[in-house]
């Protein structure tokens, strides 16, 4: 089964969102930095079934690393 990865601007935004998608039947552990807590859930995306994992970003954006034009 495929893995569809989905990514909020904040940890408690992520956390609502996946609870609602996933209609309550999730799970959550803490990611690798300790701070950002990853959500699963197992649902359909285009028509297949998938495994959902929700996670923020944490901290700053400080600079780009993309030239204007």
């Amino acid at each position: 089964m495929k893995t569809v990865l989905m990514v909020a601007e904040k940890p408690s935004l992520a956390q609502s969102i996946a609870k609602i998608l996933s209609r309550g039947n999730m799970s959550s552990h803490k990611g690798l930095n300790g701070a950002c807590s990853v959500h699963k859930y197992t649902g359909t995306f285009a028509g297949q079934p998938v495994h959902f994992k929700m996670t923020s970003v944490c901290g700053h954006v400080m600079t780009l690393d993309f030239l204007g034009k």
